[in-house]
């Protein structure tokens, strides 16, 4: 874990080294402190040394224990920073957990981590926050038995994961085939095979793909932007296969759904014109003509309208440019009466109805598009 005589925690007056077995505490020219290590036994059957060097600004590298994932009984990683680096506040090292990206720890000049055969020692995301300079890293890991396969993680679904992806990573490999997902650098993360994703979950800023052949697979991305564009992108390549991702321009998918409405309420011709802006010369109409529709309902054929008989009479589809049709539910429609919110209109009167529609990219039917009801 050291060389003797070798400082870990500084080098002025004041400092701790490694020898003899044990952490010594100097002050100027004696021992204030002594912590005895030659006692400690970790047993083990596997054991693997390695470095790693993180390169300038490396962020999130996962240290799977040299291939070995979540195995792990003993961990030490030993920090040597570049002879450059002389500003002590920029010499450390973050790191988290795997599976808990959103708790940082750090550490300088060593760290040392322990389990057994039961409590294991979990996947680590390493990050050099020098932008100048590289860190060099040894790594000692060891195994109390003869384990080698990951173990699941059943209270965060462990699986492959990669992190802080852009969502133009994306790429066709095979078209009708294949997609991979590159780094920063273009250089090639995992490749997936279309007919093998059993389903795409969007969870904050991470996706969860099902994979028969790789199972669970976690991509998360920099931004809500990103993971937004990424979820839509895969839906897309996914369920059409031939589409080539190479070739998309634009790439990134910023245009909103369309509401197409009948010509006629209830899309029979007894029912009132569904009108833009009052006119009802291009009957039928759709939201990419404008924002403001209208027209006449009554009680007499519907005595009890709530956002889902709206939907019903008035709406023929909705359509997105890339993920096609979309259902609607009581959800997507919001019914207002003087500025308030309501569930069901049951008696005469003017009311607005808004729409909550948007795309798997996020993109949402313009939030100023209005249907005016006049309850007669």
């Amino acid at each position: 874990m050291g060389v003797c005589g070798q400082s870990l925690f500084g080098n002025g007056g004041n400092y701790i080294k490694v020898g003899n077995g044990e952490f010594i505490a100097i002050e100027g020219s004696i021992t204030a402190e002594r912590l005895g290590l030659s006692e400690l036994r970790m047993p083990y059957k596997q054991i693997l040394k390695s470095k790693v060097v993180l390169k300038p600004g490396q962020i999130n590298y996962l240290l799977n224990f040299l291939g070995l994932g979540d195995n792990a009984t003993f961990l030490a990683i030993k920090a040597t920073y570049d002879p450059n680096l002389v500003i002590e506040d920029d010499r450390y090292i973050n790191w988290s957990f795997y599976d808990d990206l959103t708790k940082t720890y750090s550490f300088a000049q060593m760290m040392v981590l322990t389990g057994n055969s039961t409590n294991r020692v979990k996947q680590l995301y390493l990050t050099n926050p020098s932008d100048k300079y590289s860190v060099s890293l040894d790594i000692m890991v060891a195994i109390i038995d003869n384990e080698y396969s990951f173990f699941n993680d059943t209270l965060n679904q462990s699986g492959t994961s990669f992190v802080n992806l852009e969502y133009f990573d994306i790429k066709t490999y095979i078209v009708g085939e294949s997609i991979v997902i590159n780094d920063s650098n273009s250089n090639p993360l995992i490749y997936l095979t279309l007919s093998s994703i059993q389903s795409i979950e969007k969870s904050g800023n991470i996706l969860i793909i099902d994979d028969l052949s790789l199972g669970s697979i976690f991509l998360q991305f920099k931004t809500e932007f990103d993971v937004n564009q990424a979820f839509s992108l895969l839906n897309y390549v996914w369920t059409n296969p031939s589409i080539n991702i190479n070739t998309i321009s634009p790439l990134a998918d910023m245009i909103s759904p369309i509401v197409y409405f009948y010509e006629n309420v209830g899309n029979t011709s007894s029912g009132d014109w569904i009108s833009f802006n009052g006119s009802t010369a291009s009957l039928p109409y759709n939201t990419s003509n404008g924002l403001t529709f209208s027209a006449n309902i009554s009680l007499l054929s519907y005595p009890s309208i709530d956002s889902n008989l709206l939907a019903d009479i008035l709406i023929d589809y909705v359509e997105d440019d890339r993920d096609g049709l979309i259902s609607l539910s009581s959800d997507n429609l919001i019914i207002n009466n003087n500025n308030t919110s309501i569930d069901l209109i049951t008696s005469t009167g003017s009311y607005q109805v808004k729409f909550q529609i948007s795309d798997l990219a996020n993109n949402k039917v313009n939030v100023n598009t209005i249907v005016n009801i006049n309850v007669i």
